[in-house]
C-alpha cells in the first residue's frame, strides 16, 4: 500500500481544464487562481511522463493522452465524490453541528490513510506500510472523520480499524484509485514504458493450467507485463473483487445468481468424474455399482464449493452414504490421499490431467447425477479492463475453444 499519486487536487484541476478546454474556466469553477490551475496540471503531466494539453490561443484541447487518462479520471472522481458524500452523517449533522460538512475537502492523504488502516487492521502497520509517522496517521484520520463528520475508525483488541462506514467507504474509495492507476499504466504502454499490470484471482483447484498458457502467450506480445496471481476460496477471492484488491477471477462459475455488482463469462464446461490412484480396484471393474463405490473412503471437497454441491447430489441418489473422513479442497493434500490409499473423490478431468498424463491417477465409468462444471471469469459488472486486461480475457476465451468438446464454447 502507497499513498495515493498524483493527488487530488491535480485530478480535480485536469478534469475541470478538460471539461471546459479552459484554464480560466477552470479557475473559476474550482475557486483557484490560474497559475494553481496550470502548476496542478504542469506537475501532474511531469508525474505521468505525458502532456495531455495542446495549448494555444483558443483554449487548452486535449492530447490522445490526455483522452485516455481523462476517461480514468473521471470514473475515478465520481465513485469518490459520490462515495464521499453518501459517507457523511446527516444525522449528526442536524443536530446542531457547527458548519455543514465539506466532503470535497477530503485530502488524498486522507484517504491514503483511511484505505491503509483497513488493509492493516492496525495504525501502526497502516503508518510502516505509508511510509509515515503515526501520530501524522492518526491526524489524517480524525481529519477525515471531523469532515464527514462519522466515525470510520474502532478500537479493537489488536488496536483501531475501520469500522462498518470506514470499511464500505475504504472499499469504493479503493476502486477509485484503482482507476487512476489503469490510467497511469495505459499512458505508460502509451509511452513503450511498461505493458501494465493484472492480479487474478484463481481457485485451490481452479484453472491454474488454462491462467499459466494464456500469460505465457500473452508475455510474448507484451513483454513488460507484470501478472500476480492470488490463490484461495472462494469467498476470499470474491470479497478481494468487490474490494479492488483483484482484478478478475477464473475458476468454477456459481450456479446461484450474483448481485448486479458481479458479472460472469463462461470460458469451457469441465465435467466433474470419479478419481481413483492407479490400480485402485475399482479400476478392475467392468460395471461399477453403488455398493462398489460405498465400500471404500471418500475424500470430501470443503462445504459449500460446487464439487461439494455435485458429490452431495451423488450421496443423495446412494441408499446409504459412502464412509468420509477427510474434507478438504488443497490438490496436493487429495492427491496424496488418492496416491495412498484406496479412496475415491470428485474432481473434474481437468484438475487432474497432469496426475493422468504421468499414469498416477484414473478416472472411473460411472454416470453422476450432477456432472456439469463451467469454467469462466468472473468481474466487477462495472469493471473497465486495459489493453492488456481485455486482451488476456480474449487469450483465455482463445484457449478455451480446445478445452471444449467439438471446439464449442461453453454455453
Amino acid at each position: 500500500m502507497v499513498a495515493w499519486e498524483p493527488s487530488l487536487r491535480h485530478l480535480r484541476a485536469f478534469e475541470a481544464t478538460a471539461s471546459l478546454a479552459s484554464v480560466s474556466r477552470a479557475a473559476e469553477k474550482l475557486h483557484l487562481s490560474q497559475s494553481a490551475i496550470s502548476q496542478s496540471i504542469a506537475n501532474l503531466e511531469t508525474s505521468l511522463g505525458a502532456t495531455l494539453f495542446q495549448r494555444g490561443p483558443s483554449g487548452s484541447f486535449l492530447t490522445r493522452e490526455g483522452e485516455t487518462f481523462l476517461l480514468r479520471v473521471s470514473r475515478a472522481l465520481t465513485r469518490m465524490e459520490t462515495a464521499l458524500a453518501a459517507a457523511v452523517d446527516t444525522g449528526r449533522t442536524a443536530r446542531g453541528r457547527i458548519g455543514e460538512p465539506m466532503p470535497g475537502n477530503v485530502t488524498s492523504a486522507q484517504i491514503s490513510a483511511l484505505i491503509a488502516i483497513d488493509d492493516h487492521d492496525s495504525y501502526s502497520a497502516a503508518a510502516r506500510a505509508l511510509g509515515v509517522t503515526q501520530p501524522s496517521l492518526n491526524r489524517h484520520a480524525r481529519d477525515i472523520e471531523t469532515i464527514l463528520r462519522r466515525s470510520l475508525f474502532r478500537r479493537t483488541s489488536k488496536g483501531k480499524t475501520t469500522t462498518r462506514h470506514g470499511r464500505d467507504l475504504a472499499r469504493q474509495l479503493r476502486l477509485a484509485m484503482n482507476e487512476v492507476r489503469a490510467g497511469q499504466e495505459e499512458l505508460a504502454s502509451m509511452s513503450g514504458d511498461s505493458h501494465g499490470t493484472i492480479v487474478i484471482g484463481i481457485l485451490p483447484l481452479g484453472a491454474s493450467l488454462l491462467v499459466s498458457q494464456a500469460l505465457g502467450l500473452l508475455s510474448k506480445a507484451y513483454p513488460r507485463l507484470k501478472a500476480q496471481i492470488v490463490e484461495s476460496p472462494f469467498e476470499a477471492l470474491l470479497s478481494w473483487l468487490q474490494s479492488g484488491r483483484v482484478d478478475v477471477i477464473i475458476g468454477t462459475l456459481r450456479s446461484s445468481p450474483f448481485s448486479d455488482e458481479f458479472s460472469q463469462e463462461p470460458l469451457f464446461p469441465d465435467p466433474y468424474c470419479l478419481v481413483v490412484r492407479k490400480g485402485h480396484p475399482l479400476c478392475a471393474v467392468d460395471t461399477i455399482a453403488e455398493v462398489d463405490l460405498r465400500h471404500y473412503e471418500w475424500i470430501l471437497p470443503r462445504d459449500g464449493t460446487p464439487r461439494r454441491i455435485a458429490v452431495e447430489a451423488l450421496f443423495r441418489s446412494f441408499d446409504q452414504r459412502p464412509h468420509t473422513i477427510v474434507e478438504t479442497s488443497s490438490m496436493g493434500l487429495t492427491r496424496d490421499l488418492l496416491l495412498n490409499g484406496d479412496r475415491v473423490t470428485l474432481l473434474s478431468r481437468d484438475q487432474i490431467i497432469f496426475e493422468d498424463r504421468l499414469g498416477l491417477l484414473s478416472t472411473l465409468d460411472f454416470a453422476l447425477p450432477r456432472s456439469t462444471r463451467v469454467i469462466g471469469s468472473i468481474a466487477r459488472s462495472d469493471w473497465l479492463p486495459t489493453e492488456l486486461q481485455k486482451r488476456f480475457l480474449e487469450t483465455l476465451a482463445e484457449l478455451s475453444q480446445q478445452h471444449s468438446p467439438q471446439g464449442q464454447g461453453a454455453a
